[in-house]
């Protein structure tokens, strides 16, 4: 199912660039300030409208993962992980009904690879959110 998602994605990635080639050589118009809208990854149009393809929230409940990232905290009691684009941490003793699971980054935008500060104060991690002066988070 990923796979598929990807390969979606990747199609859909692929006719917007197409698109924009296309836009960038015609006229502009009265109209094209309305579909030039700054892109928002953590807040995509779901009504088709702007390149936005529709998409809406559907319920997931996973007990396994792969490719995923896994951080110790310096103290030995924590880790940090990814799955599925959001960032969880939990006892490192586990939590066998996942109420010590706890989520401290979710949304659209994908934030993977989890990293504890050598103090254990902070959690660093990769995203494509969008951060200050449009440039990737």
């Amino acid at each position: 199912m990923r796979r598929f998602a990807v390969l979606v994605l990747l199609s859909t990635c692929l006719s917007w660039s197409a698109a924009a080639g296309a836009a960038a050589a015609a006229p502009a118009t009265a109209d094209s300030s309305a579909t030039s809208a700054k892109w928002d990854v953590a807040n995509p149009p779901s009504d088709g409208s702007h390149g936005g393809w529709g998409w809406h929230d559907a319920p997931l409940d996973v007990d396994t993962g792969t490719w995923m990232s896994v951080d110790v905290s310096p103290d030995g009691a924590t880790i940090v992980f990814d799955l599925l684009g959001d960032i969880y941490t939990m006892p490192i003793a586990g939590s066998a009904d996942g109420s010590q699971v706890r989520c401290i980054a979710e949304g659209v935008q994908w934030d993977m690879q989890p990293r504890f500060s050598p103090d254990g104060q902070w959690i660093a991690f990769v995203s494509d959110r969008t951060g200050a002066n449009g440039k990737g988070g």
